[in-house]
């Protein structure tokens, strides 16, 4: 600013305003009379200039500018020379930037360099860069050794620890060191104040007695632990210190207890006492053994002791943190070591089970009592929540890794992840969360240098906070926003973790979960697994035992047991319930056993079952009566993800998304068969997992199968053709007779005039089951394959291609598809293609044109049962013209003779034909089994197709629906049919994934019917077999009614 606008802004109050409003000055007025004051205590105008374009370069971004500039008046009128103070702004641009960022955040560290603003001169050159522990303590006992007065000492340690206080906050605030290093920083001060004062007050002890007794008298040296955040080297600017006093029992006679506590209690007095610069730090003594009531120093034996004896959960916890800080650390250290094992117990009693259980309550209870959401330490999802969780896991797991055992949150959480007790995840989140509010906690602290935990009351102070923590924005409001909506994200975030972590570590009440404590307890006798095993089916207790152990232990070295038996003790009472009720429990836990070895990483399935109660009870049917599923599951174990998104997606992929998935799967691959055996497999368990749980009905599950194997055909049929377009060339269209057009008026399926030369298509049809949409797991697929009309191959791209025949080139391409499809390989076979229902059968060419397709029936040559297989003929390859053409030749070959009235009488012979050499138990060719059904609906479409075209649709459950539409059946007698045709097919889908070997056959083994009655949701094997044999009963009662009614028509 020139010197002299300067002037007369200085002069005129009333322009303030105008200057300080855009720098974020709330009070411009007060702002002004800062300025004048330095100017009357004879600062250069020019110094102040400097001092003002430099305050309004900066102002809009601190946190609090009128904070700042009156701590920037105090901070100069305080120094010893005002003109060299001021000098150093000009001549060093950084060092008035960075006053004004401390005088904005923090009002103590303000305070502080305004009683001896010299000190920032040190400051800067220090750069507040961190000290080790050694250093600190030397050299403050190096300052108190000359010193024999109390007060002295006193007030020695108040300037040590705010003059490193100082320090460590301009790294935390100015240099922008971490979290870790600021409270490790802030612990190390706290160690050297409690190492001096400790030291004083023994000298003060040993100079009493030599004035007393005349002679010197070594005092005992006790040993000082520290627990809570300065035992775990993460203390807070305004903490209390957690300690406890021992005495090495060597000294352990009545006179050095005695002086024990008196060096203990002048320690704390020397620590604790007001005086005019307040208390060094306030110091806690309650954890120490039997509280407030128990001795002050209590001896390392007598420490021991309460311990074994008395211990409580909560005290182990609190002994995790436990560090010695000050005098005798061999005896501190050797206290520690044996106390370790009880901290940390190998095994987990069921008493200790009890306590962590306790400990868990004591945790949410504390959480809904003072879990204010403004807290930072208390509220939920805060510092608390954070350590008194991590603690949790540790007493849980650290009994067996010595590597957990450490006090500091932040070494503990990524320890917790080495040793698998945390996800990488939960990891990453809990470390960065926990840093956040702890840098928080720090900003609320460091303000005042009070014990503050919550947020400001208040917007704008909340907004101050904000920019204080370093959040942008044009405004206070901005920054206020982002750190609200930060705040309250990260909080959340926490919670639903530390939720997920608590409570299915160990969910349920002791008493009624004795489950958990089973799988908890390591060596539990032999009355105790059967009392609690024996409670459910097993025929074997001791076997169920072993095999529900084996689910608690991880067979992969870098998977964490502990995790793993963690989450298994949180599903052990649903997931053996759940066993209970399938048909055999023994063997559906050893299939469990076996299948979750294969799957590797149990501790995530257990995990994700604690979470999802669906996928556990779906988990447990699949190894309990679905083989086939389960034999996809352990084949490819990262199936389990597509387990999984079977149950949360609304819908299956359709048609065109498959094809879309496979293409991209495909894309660039060398080798198709690995690719399409698990895109099946994928897509099988997706199905399959739809169809048990309920969420499809059968004929949306047949449909769903009948896209997948689509889906492999057209990929498969992709890429043969581009293998054989660049051997052979493009199959075109040969030149065709003149009169073609005049014939295609009665032949629509023949090729126009103007199709000569142009490229020529195949056309692929699908029969039975899969051109019906509604094939089975292992159905298979009968096929037809023709092409549009004869001619020859042209070169593709100008290439030099070996010229064929068109019925050469379709042929070759007919065989590669039914190749690759029916390949054995190390996945076993992906369909088995069946081309025998073409014309002339197994000895007829494997490709025709359309016109040899039509003239074969045309001629005669086609017979009744060819016709009706056709009914069921779907077109799933080919583009257009050739589909249509394709379709004409289709109802062409149908319609080629007339309904004749033994045609009715025909069908039914070749259906009790089919049944002959079926047993009664057969569900699709024995009496009353699918086929009935089947043949009835084939039978009435060629009857009414000609007259009545709707009705010919390709499967058996819309054949019956548009029958009765179209009045040729009756209503009820269609969705009777219907009814059970769907029962029938739907236990036909069970026996598939049940892996029988008669894939038709319901099974004469009880125990068998009572797994596929599991499946299927009805009571017993027994009412299953009663509900299929009536349907299988009055579907051949009515469709021999019905054929018999055709015959005599």
């Amino acid at each position: 600013m020139q010197i002299e606008r300067l002037r007369t802004f200085l002069d005129a109050p009333d322009e303030a305003d105008a200057w300080f409003s855009p720098l974020g000055v709330a009070d411009p007025r007060t702002g002004h009379a800062n300025l004048l004051r330095l100017a009357s205590a004879g600062l250069p105008l020019d110094l102040l200039g400097n001092i003002c374009d430099q305050f309004a370069a900066v102002a809009p971004m601190l946190p609090d500018a009128d904070m700042a500039l009156n701590n920037l008046e105090r901070f100069l009128l305080s120094a010893r020379n005002l003109l060299s103070t001021a000098a150093l702004f000009e001549r060093d641009e950084d060092a008035l930037p960075e006053l004004l960022k401390l005088f904005s955040c923090s009002q103590s560290l303000a305070d502080l360099l305004c009683t001896d603003p010299e000190s920032y001169d040190l400051l800067r050159m220090t750069g507040g860069e961190p000290v080790a522990r050694e250093v600190l303590t030397e050299e403050l006992l190096g300052e108190l050794q000359p010193v024999s007065g109390e007060a002295e000492v006193m007030s020695a340690l108040r300037r040590f620890k705010r003059r490193e206080t100082l320090r460590i906050a301009y790294g935390d605030i100015i240099a922008g060191h971490d979290v870790g290093t600021v409270a490790r920083q802030i612990s190390y001060v706290a160690d050297a104040v409690v190492e001096a004062a400790l030291d004083f007050a023994r000298r003060k002890f040993a100079a009493k007695q030599v004035s007393r007794n005349g002679g010197a008298k070594s005092p005992p040296n006790i040993a000082v632990l520290a627990l809570g955040k300065l035992g775990g080297l993460e203390l807070n600017y305004s903490s209390d210190i957690d300690l406890v006093f021992l005495l090495d029992e060597k000294h352990a006679g009545a006179d050095a207890s005695e002086a024990a506590v008196r060096i203990a209690t002048d320690l704390i007095r020397l620590l604790s006492d007001s005086t005019d610069q307040g208390f060094a730090y306030r110091v806690d003594m309650r954890l120490r053994p039997y509280g407030r009531q128990g001795p002050l120093c209590p001896t390392v034996e007598q420490a021991l002791a309460y311990y074994d004896r008395q211990g409580r959960t909560w005290e182990r916890q609190a002994y995790i943190k436990a560090r010695t800080i000050a005098g005798d650390v061999a005896a501190g250290e050797r206290f520690l070591d044996e106390l370790e094992s009880w901290v940390y117990p190998r095994y987990l009693s069921l008493a200790d089970i009890s306590g962590i259980r306790a400990l868990r309550r004591r945790i949410e209870q504390k959480s809904l009592t003072d879990g204010l959401a403004s807290n930072v330490k208390t509220g939920h999802g805060g510092i608390r929540d954070i350590e008194f969780v991590i603690q949790f896991l540790q007493l849980l797991a650290a009994g067996n890794d010595p590597s957990l055992r450490t006090g500091n949150t932040l070494e503990a959480i990524e320890r917790l992840e080495q040793a698998g007790c945390l996800t990488h995840r939960e990891r990453m989140i809990l470390h960065e969360n926990y840093a956040f509010l702890r840098r928080v906690e720090h900003r609320l602290q460091i303000m005042y240098d009070q014990q503050v935990h919550s947020l400001p009351a208040t917007t704008s102070a909340t907004a101050r906070l904000a920019r204080r923590l370093g959040y942008p924005g044009a405004t206070l409001a901005a920054a206020y926003a982002a750190f609200e909506r930060e705040f309250a994200e990260r909080t959340e975030l926490n919670r639903r973790i530390l939720n997920h972590l608590l409570h299915d570590a160990f969910a349920g009440d002791p008493a009624d979960e004795p489950e958990v404590d089973l799988v908890n307890d390591p060596n539990p006798d032999e009355e105790e697994i059967a009392r609690v095993l024996g409670r459910y089916p097993f025929r074997d207790v001791n076997a169920a035992y072993d095999n529900l152990m084996s689910l608690a232990h991880e067979p992969i070295p870098f998977l964490s047991t502990r995790r793993c038996r963690l989450f298994l003790a949180s599903i052990a009472p649903r997931l053996l319930a759940a066993i209970a009720e399938t048909p055999d429990p023994d063997a559906t836990l050893v299939t469990l056993s076996r299948v979750s070895d294969s799957l590797g990483g149990k501790a995530a399935l257990w995990e994700l079952f604690s979470n999802n109660h669906p996928s556990l009870n779906l988990y447990v049917t699949l190894c309990a009566a679905c083989p086939y599923l389960v034999s996809i599951l352990t084949s490819s174990p990262g199936m389990i993800d597509e387990l999984m998104d079977s149950l949360l997606v609304e819908h299956l992929p359709d048609l065109p998304r498959l094809e879309r998935s496979l293409t991209e799967l495909a894309h660039g691959a060398e080798d198709l068969d690995p690719i399409l055996h698990s895109f099946k497999n994928a897509q099988h368990l997706r199905v399959g997992v739809r169809d048990i749980v309920g969420k499809d009905d059968i004929q949306a599950t047949h449909a769903a199968l009948s896209d997948i194997a689509e889906a492999c055909l057209k990929q498969i049929a992709a890429a043969e053709l581009e293998k054989l377009l660049d051997k052979h060339g493009q199959p075109t269209i040969g030149p065709l007779a003149e009169e073609i057009d005049e014939q295609r008026q009665a032949a629509p399926w023949l090729p126009s005039s103007a199709d000569a030369g142009r490229p020529c298509d195949l056309i692929v049809l699908a029969l039975g089951k899969l051109g019906g949409r509604e094939p089975n797991y292992h159905s298979d697929l009968d096929l037809v394959f023709l092409y549009e009309a004869e001619g020859n191959t042209a070169p593709r791209n100008r290439g030099r291609n070996n010229p064929t025949s068109n019925n050469h080139f379709f042929s070759q391409w007919a065989q590669r598809i039914m190749k690759t499809a029916n390949y054995f390989g190390p996945q076993g076979r992906l369909y088995e293609v069946d081309p025998r229902l073409r014309p002339t059968g197994k000895s007829g060419a494997i490709a025709l044109p359309l016109e040899s397709f039509v003239e074969y029936f045309r001629s005669g040559g086609g017979q009744l049962w060819e016709r009706q297989a056709l009914l069921k003929a779907r077109i799933i390859l080919g583009g257009e013209p050739a589909r249509s053409r394709a379709e004409a030749a289709l109802a062409a070959a149908i319609d080629c003779t007339p309904w004749q009235p033994g045609n009715a009488e025909a069908i039914w012979n070749m259906r009790l034909k089919l049944q002959e050499n079926a047993s009664t138990q057969n569900l699709k060719r024995g009496p009353g089994g699918t086929v009935d059904a089947e043949f009835l609906v084939q039978m009435l479409q060629l009857k009414h197709g000609r007259e009545l075209p709707e009705v010919r649709v390709t499967g058996t459950l819309d054949g019956l629906e548009r029958l009765a539409a179209a009045g040729c059946l009756s209503v009820e007698h269609a969705e009777r049919l219907a009814a059970d045709y769907r029962l029938m097919r739907s236990v036909e889908a069970r026996i598939r994934l049940m892996n029988s070997a008669g894939r038709h056959e319901f099974p004469d083994d009880p125990r068998e019917a009572d797994k596929l009655a599991y499946l299927m949701g009805v009571a017993s094997g027994q009412a299953l077999t009663d509900n299929v044999a009536r349907a299988k009963w009055l579907t051949r009662e009515l469709v021999e009614q019905l054929f018999f009614t055709a015959m005599k028509d």
